[in-house]
């Protein structure tokens, strides 16, 4: 076997390797992996934005049924009682509410402690999820 013969077999198991981990598109245990590393990627995202930019960074991430009914100072405003966090540390049970809704417990750092919150999410664009409901914004939400 040539140099260039065991090159092309060793990437073609190599490639055969990472679709077997990654599962085909039919694989639904994969999807839902998937949908919950999305739904983990922007609720880490979307704190560290709160904390470099408080309400303002954290609007970029909200969903657009947030958006169209609060403003970025509402939101600033809303969030004005809720401390700020520290940190962003997992998000676990994560549960999905149809294709397109979720709803998981994010486990934030706010100095030495740790806080679990429920947040909501919704899938936009293609396989792009936003920050629906964090806690704080209910009075912003409700258009007060």
């Amino acid at each position: 076997m040539t140099r260039l013969s065991a090159a092309l077999a060793a990437l073609l198991a190599a490639a055969l390797l990472v679709t077997a981990a990654c599962g085909g598109d039919d694989d639904d245990d994969a999807t839902d992996d998937q949908r919950v590393a999305r739904v983990g990627s922007v609720s880490e995202l979307a704190t560290y934005a709160w904390i470099d930019a408080a309400g303002a960074g954290l609007y970029d991430y909200l969903s657009s049924d947030v958006t169209t009914t609060c403003t970025v100072d509402q939101v600033t405003e809303a969030l004005a009682e809720h401390e700020q966090p520290t940190g962003w540390q997992q998000v676990k049970d994560v549960e999905f509410q149809g294709d397109a809704e979720a709803t998981a417990t994010v486990i934030l750092i706010y100095g030495s402690d740790r806080s679990e919150e429920e947040w909501g999410f919704k899938q936009e664009s293609g396989d792009s999820w936003r920050v629906s409901h964090v806690p704080g914004l209910e009075s912003c939400e409700a258009g007060e």
